[in-house]
């Protein structure tokens, strides 16, 4: 019995034993093809792999403020600065500044061109500024400001020498002293001391920079070669124009005549235009043809240019419109004949070509008004969009050459309708 019980002991130790030989884990990888080992994975600690290089842990500082540029937007300021007689001023400045709280980039002068036009550009829509308008009339400073909201292509700057004064900016210098960046264009350079107000030293001579030695070549002793004149060809006359090319003159041909003016009106004559249709650029208007309320096309070109265009803009829901057009309808009768031209563009509420000019006609009848009225809806064509209005009624005033020199938003009163008759006088007695 003690010898079975002695087996079974040793019989138990065995399995033990053998058991944890079997289940024990295998760290040796499985043999490849043919006994060899499986290719390892490079590791850091591999002698034929490079240590990767380190890379720096120093902090980057990223400002948080808003640079200058994001300040700017992509709207536009436009217009004119005219002088008391509504003329464009030549040779003015306009300083633009922003009136938004958030807004704390400096002032920027910009430049109008010979006829008083103007435009800034990088400022934001739905935002308000302040226009500065500085021009020099011999030793007098004339001034004006407006103030406007972006973006508007049609704002007018009148400039007198009464609103000059202590407050008003200087105008900028020569354009020498506003090359470098982020400088405005009224502020000067700083100046060493010792220099002048360009930077030359004062007292010093300026002596070039040349070197030691010049070696100056003497004179051959050969004569030179005598340059002939130049032969004239037969046949070809002498241009005086030098920049051009040469006549040609032909023995027996008689000179082209000139070609014969058109009788009346002398413009070259490009066929039918497009009715409706608008072309303004800024304060000028180019073209304008449209149909009136009897079907008549009127166009700008061939019944308004060359003369003072009033123009009222005015629909019949719009019961501040009918106030001021019994004025309109005198001024047409008074100076009519003396070069003004008064219509009428009638900007109705759906733009139906049936409906609206019976409309027009008809208020036009109980009222006795006898200037043409225009339709300025019709299709997808909208004047109101078209001139930028802000309101009806408008009243807007065009020079001889089709420049924007008067206008007015709402109904005028008294006083300026007597304003714009004095300016269509003035205009009138040239």
């Amino acid at each position: 019995m003690r010898v079975i019980s002695c087996m079974i002991l040793l019989a138990l130790l065995g399995t033990a034993g053998t058991g944890c030989s079997l289940f024990k884990k295998n760290t040796n990888p499985p043999a490849g093809p043919g006994g060899a080992s499986p290719p390892r994975f490079p590791a850091f600690s591999d002698p034929l792999v490079p240590t990767p290089p380190t890379l720096p842990t120093a902090t980057m500082n990223v400002p948080t403020g808003k640079s200058a540029a994001s300040t700017r937007g992509n709207s536009i300021l436009a217009g004119k600065v005219i002088d008391s007689n509504q003329r464009g001023m030549a040779n003015a400045y306009v300083r633009w500044v922003s009136l938004e709280e958030n807004d704390k980039s400096a002032p920027i002068d910009v430049a109008a061109d010979a006829y008083g036009y103007f435009i800034i550009q990088g400022v934001k829509a739905g935002a308000a500024y302040k226009l500065i308008a500085r021009a020099k009339q011999g030793d007098k400073l004339l001034a004006g400001t407006v103030l406007t909201n972006a973006p508007s292509n049609y704002v007018l700057i009148a400039i007198r020498e009464d609103l000059a004064n202590s407050d008003t900016p200087p105008i900028p210098g020569s354009p020498a002293q506003s090359i470098s960046n982020n400088v405005p264009m009224n502020a000067q350079a700083p100046k060493a001391p010792g220099q002048n107000s360009i930077g030359v030293a004062i007292g010093k001579p300026v002596e070039p920079n040349l070197p030691a030695t010049l070696n100056v070549p003497s004179p051959s002793t050969t004569p030179s070669a005598t340059v002939a004149e130049p032969k004239f060809v037969p046949g070809v006359v002498e241009n005086p124009l030098r920049d051009r090319l040469p006549m040609l003159n032909i023995p027996g041909k008689a000179p082209r005549p000139p070609l014969p003016r058109l009788p009346g009106d002398s413009k070259l004559d490009t066929g039918p235009t497009r009715v409706p249709s608008c072309v303004l650029i800024g304060n000028h208007l180019v073209s304008l043809a449209l149909r009136d309320s009897q079907g008549q096309v009127w166009e700008y070109q061939k019944q308004g240019a060359g003369k003072l265009v009033l123009i009222d803009f005015w629909g019949t829901h719009c019961v501040y419109c009918r106030d001021s057009m019994p004025t309109f309808n005198r001024m047409h009768k008074q100076y009519g004949a003396r070069g003004l031209e008064v219509i009428g563009i009638a900007i109705e509420k759906y733009g139906d070509d049936r409906k609206d000019p019976a409309a027009v006609n008809k208020m036009c009848a109980s009222m006795q008004l006898s200037y043409r009225q225009l339709m300025g809806r019709s299709g997808p064509f909208d004047a109101f969009r078209v001139f930028n209005l802000q309101g009806l009624p408008t009243v807007v005033l065009l020079n001889e050459q089709g420049d924007i020199i008067y206008q007015h938003v709402g109904r005028p009163d008294a006083a300026e309708l007597s304003t714009l008759e004095r300016i269509i006088q003035s205009r009138l007695s040239r």
